[in-house]
């Protein structure tokens, strides 16, 4: 199912009152996470979020059928982003012993109740803290996926010619 299918599904199929333009599709390899805009202030979000559900479930269980991936949803106004309900997945990852005593410290002092939520806060504290790198960093990283997708890599029989030596060496 292609993106305009899905831009389809929504406006079909959810009220014309909640959305603010067009919904934001971002695809993973284990989720699809659709983020709807909307013109009202933040606090309404979860009142529309609500009041959206049995709509936004129905739509999600057609694009699963389709893709074969689990739908996650969000809502977006001028300046916030909230997620609903979006996996969470196990990260294998090494840690010294000062990165150890840091998330410890932080469940310690109530921050988080494990270490890995402790991590999941340093993550979200980063990403706020850097939100303007992380949004330049994310246009980069697109324009890379874009220009490596021209790049048309064909299998060669053998090494590839050397180029002639320029004149002088």
């Amino acid at each position: 199912m292609h993106d305009d299918e899905i831009q389809r599904l929504i406006a079909q199929r959810l009220p014309a009152d909640v959305r603010a333009g067009s919904a934001e599709i971002r695809r993973y390899s284990d989720e699809l996470i659709i983020i709807l805009p909307i013109a009202r202030p933040l606090e309404e979000i979860p009142l529309l979020r609500e009041q959206t559900r049995r709509d936004r479930m129905r739509i999600a269980r057609e694009i699963e059928r389709h893709c074969g991936v689990p739908v996650a949803w969000g809502m977006r106004t001028a300046d916030h982003e909230v997620l609903f309900t979006t996996r969470t997945v196990p990260v294998m990852t090494r840690l010294g012993r000062a990165e150890r005593e840091l998330l410890d410290l932080l469940v310690a002092v109530g921050i988080a109740d494990t270490r890995s939520s402790a991590l999941a806060y340093i993550a979200r504290a980063f990403a706020y803290e850097h939100r303007e790198w992380l949004a330049e960093a994310r246009l980069a990283v697109g324009e890379m996926a874009r220009v490596r997708a021209r790049l048309q890599l064909t299998p060669r029989p053998g090494p590839p010619p050397v180029p002639p030596a320029a004149e002088g060496d």
